[in-house]
């Protein structure tokens, strides 16, 4: 059996490109310690800033939100966060209920947007009306919202979930398709626009996914172990992360040396054509009408836009999730 190289405890994972092997309190540690020399390193919180994590439910953001009310005191930063009820039966009562306790456990405040309560519709229905494939309009739906969110709570950022895997595969799969412009969007953080759209953190940009899920789970935090229905594993996605998987158990820790150097170069790859200007309907960023209301305005007739932001900035202060006021 592997023994903790610090205390010389069984040891809960061990890290083949440094032989490091650590006991669960040791790994816990390490994991916030990296954790926190990702904010720092790459200056994604401030003293006296304000965070809004986007909570999905699953094991990431549980982790996530876990570390960073462990680093907020430390750091000196204000945390609140969001969730998103997408409306897919009960793999999204399950996220919910799984995100409400981790926030009331942890103490954090915590908005939820219910996408049903919103439109009367949920993802499954609006991909359905839109002929367009469940995981499209899940995403347009979760980057409007949460930015809708950010901007309306006066967040400084809003801090995802997203871990060295998940980063991995979507840098590899826009160098793929030559979706260049998407690249400098997955470094460990983006600019706000102000009253356009608030900038976007990675907290765990240089963790793996079995650390995220080893901390959430040693770390006896809540979350839904289950995968979305939708999920499809014949997406370039999966089987990129599958590829991927086999690299880095050949050449450890590839992975995050490829992150590592991508955050250096991210100003080389090119950015969208145009200056980014206020949606006409809503007031956030498009390039003219946003995705959001575009969406809604097929399919229900009408932009959307507005009268989410109005539902959004009333569950936020709902849950005394709200920098600004007035």
């Amino acid at each position: 059996m592997a023994r903790c190289r610090v205390c010389g405890a069984p040891a809960v994972i061990c890290y083949p490109e440094s032989r490091l092997c650590l006991c669960r309190d040791h790994f816990l540690e390490h994991f916030e310690s990296k954790v926190e020399r990702t904010l720092r390193r790459y200056r994604l919180v401030r003293e006296g800033g304000f965070v809004l994590a986007a909570v999905s439910g699953g094991k990431d953001s549980a982790a996530l939100l876990g570390v960073l009310s462990r680093l907020s005191s430390r750091l000196g930063f204000r945390l609140a966060a969001v969730h998103i009820d997408l409306g897919i039966g009960e793999y999204s009562r399950r996220s919910r209920e799984a995100a409400v306790r981790l926030a009331r456990e942890l103490g954090v405040p915590l908005a939820v947007i219910d996408l049903r309560e919103l439109l009367g519709l949920g993802v499954p229905e609006l991909a359905v009306k839109a002929r367009r494939p469940p995981c499209s309009v899940c995403g347009l739906v979760k980057r409007y919202l949460t930015n809708a969110a950010g901007v309306e709570a006066c967040a400084d950022a809003v801090a995802l979930g997203h871990n060295a895997d998940d980063l991995a595969v979507y840098a590899l799969k826009s160098f793929l398709t030559q979706d260049l412009e998407a690249i400098p969007k997955l470094g460990p953080g983006t600019e706000s626009i102000p009253g356009l759209a608030v900038g976007r953190i990675r907290p765990l940009y240089l963790a793996s996914e079995k650390e995220s899920f080893l901390y959430a789970y040693l770390s006896g935090l809540p979350f839904n172990h289950e995968e979305c229905p939708h999920a499809s594993r014949r997406l370039l996605e999966f089987i990129l992360k599958e590829h991927l998987a086999s690299l880095e158990s050949r050449r450890p820790g590839l992975r995050t040396q490829f992150l590592a150097k991508l955050a250096k170069r991210l100003n080389d790859y090119p950015k969208p054509e145009g200056e980014p200007r206020p949606c006409r309907h809503c007031g956030l960023l498009s390039w003219g009408e946003c995705s959001f209301c575009r969406l809604t305005r097929r399919i229900l007739g009408e932009p959307m836009g507005p009268k989410a932001r109005e539902y959004v900035r009333a569950k936020l202060e709902e849950a005394g999730a709200v920098m600004c006021r007035g």
